[in-house]
């Protein structure tokens, strides 16, 4: 099986896990919301640069990362079904597919549920946790811009989990309180890419820009 692993923990930044040449830990924004997001991560993520959900979970306090997938043979307890039975709690599905549930004739969720995995391994946390079936879902609307990616997509409502965390906080909360997040995986795309491709003066630019915006899908 591939590893998962940074190639070279000693080059990586143990908290961000980006190459410490581009580093983001000193621009983290912090993004406060009513609603908590529970971040259930699929453990073959856990350990990738190019993962978001850990981007969101060093974000946003109200947010938190529950390691889940992988089987039995990996070892993790099961998510307890009550917790995620608790009234307000939402699930978050970008395909739009399914009961469309519309926030602005409902009480906005108190906790918001977001699978952080491809979609492959999306669709099989799904399958095999039959108590996210009935969770009323915040439903998103497809990307309406193109931008510059960490991931290849394959599909035209595809997104990374931090894109999908920003686009349920705008419906939720508003435009101006996701718009850190927005910037922060633009900023983040645009240093991958600049280390990636060797872009002459990234460096320097990097190391004065505050955030800015520029602007993955799971998959």
């Amino acid at each position: 099986m591939r590893s998962n692993k940074p190639r070279d923990e000693n080059n990586h930044c143990l908290r961000c896990y980006q190459r410490r040449e581009i580093c983001i830990c000193p621009i983290l924004p912090t993004v406060k919301t009513r609603a908590e997001f529970l971040i259930l991560r699929h453990i073959y993520e856990a350990e990738r640069p190019s993962n978001t959900g850990r981007l969101v979970a060093l974000a946003m306090p109200n947010s938190r990362i529950i390691p889940c997938g992988g089987g039995t043979r990996i070892g993790l307890s099961p998510i307890d079904d009550e917790f995620l039975r608790v009234p307000g709690t939402w699930l978050l599905w970008p395909d739009g597919t399914g009961t469309k549930s519309n926030v602005l004739d409902m009480t906005p969720p108190v906790r918001v549920v977001v699978i952080d995995a491809t979609w492959q391994q999306a669709r099989r946390l799904y399958s095999s946790m039959p108590v996210l079936w009935a969770l009323p879902r915040l439903v998103l609307p497809e990307p309406t811009r193109s931008r510059d990616r960490l991931r290849e997509q394959h599909r035209s409502d595809g997104m990374s989990t931090l894109e999908a965390v920003a686009a349920a906080v705008t419906k939720l909360e508003g435009v101006a309180t996701a718009k850190p997040l927005e910037e922060l995986y633009d900023e983040v795309v645009r240093r991958t890419i600049s280390l990636r491709w060797g872009i002459q003066g990234h460096h320097n630019s990097l190391q004065k820009s505050p955030l800015t915006p520029l602007y993955k899908r799971g998959e």
